[in-house]
């Protein structure tokens, strides 16, 4: 049995009866245009030290979360550093680096619809897609359990610089080649919107 979702390897995300393939997630995606507060903030952010895994995540990764949300108000919120405890029987708890929820308003995690794993120092992307699989298949669950039905959950893997990005529908993951910080501020937003356009068709069936 495994301690927390850091530890999960590839042959664990089989052992869950999932499965993972390389896929077009997205389709064509153009370019927008970053706010000027988030390229004042990425600027100034490179001159402070950045060294430790705590850092990049501060002065990196949440300034794009927060960008994004700002953008989306009334359509997301983000959790950064919650315990997402699941099943722990079969390893789905511990801390994420962050959630991203579908309720805008909510106070504690509501309707996670996407997770976003920090790579540590020294691993590569793809080293800690099992990881973020783990938390998309807890969300999963968590939603299932709640009632939400959601047709996607999605997750993304970053060093702070470049962002691997997955799919979970059912029980199987699409995974989309690395991208950079531009792409994010078009990829968030499509997830959100698709997720509320599929779950209200859903639930009119």
């Amino acid at each position: 049995m495994k301690k927390s979702y850091s530890q999960f390897t590839a042959d664990d995300i089989q052992e869950l009866g999932l499965r993972m393939v390389r896929s077009v997630l997205f389709g064509e995606i153009k370019s927008i245009q970053a706010s000027d507060w988030l390229l004042r903030t990425l600027e100034i952010n490179r001159e402070i030290p950045s060294n430790s895994e705590k850092a990049k995540s501060e002065l990196f990764i949440a300034p794009v979360l927060t960008d994004i949300t700002l953008r989306n108000r009334d359509k997301m919120t983000y959790f950064s550093g919650y315990r997402f405890n699941v099943d722990s029987k079969r390893g789905l708890k511990g801390f994420c680096d962050f959630i991203i929820s579908k309720k805008h308003d909510a106070a504690f995690i509501e309707s996670p619809l996407a997770a976003v794993v920090e790579a540590k120092y020294h691993q590569d992307l793809a080293d800690v897609v099992p990881q973020c699989a783990a938390e998309m298949f807890a969300a999963q669950l968590f939603n299932e359990r709640k009632g939400d039905l959601l047709p996607f959950i999605y997750g993304a893997v970053t060093n702070g610089y470049e962002w691997l990005f997955l799919r979970l529908k059912e029980q199987t993951f699409d995974q989309v080649q690395k991208m950079g910080e531009s792409a994010l501020l078009l990829l968030f937003p499509k997830m959100g919107r698709d997720a509320y356009d599929e779950g209200r068709h859903h639930r009119r069936e």
